[in-house]
């Protein structure tokens, strides 16, 4: 995780709530009204700023995406 992309997308969406989970290796948004409360789930920073500009389109849940960080359904080590 990158604590600069982190401060870069904190910067930009001020307010909004958003970390990394280093358990699921996803990037998170809690994405306010006026879209309504969203939680958005993204592989990257990149595909996060995309989710939370798309909010009301956003796929939830997200259709089968492989996490590198995943392996037979269990966390890789």
């Amino acid at each position: 995780m990158s604590e600069s992309a982190l401060g870069v997308l904190r910067r930009r969406f001020p307010g909004m709530v958003i970390w990394y989970g280093s358990y699921t290796g996803s990037w998170w948004a809690l994405v306010p009204p006026p879209v309504g409360w969203r939680l958005v789930e993204a592989l990257d920073p990149e595909e996060l700023t995309r989710a939370i500009l798309t909010a009301t389109t956003w796929p939830w849940p997200p259709r089968f995406r492989l996490n590198p960080r995943m392996r037979g359904g269990r966390m890789a080590r």
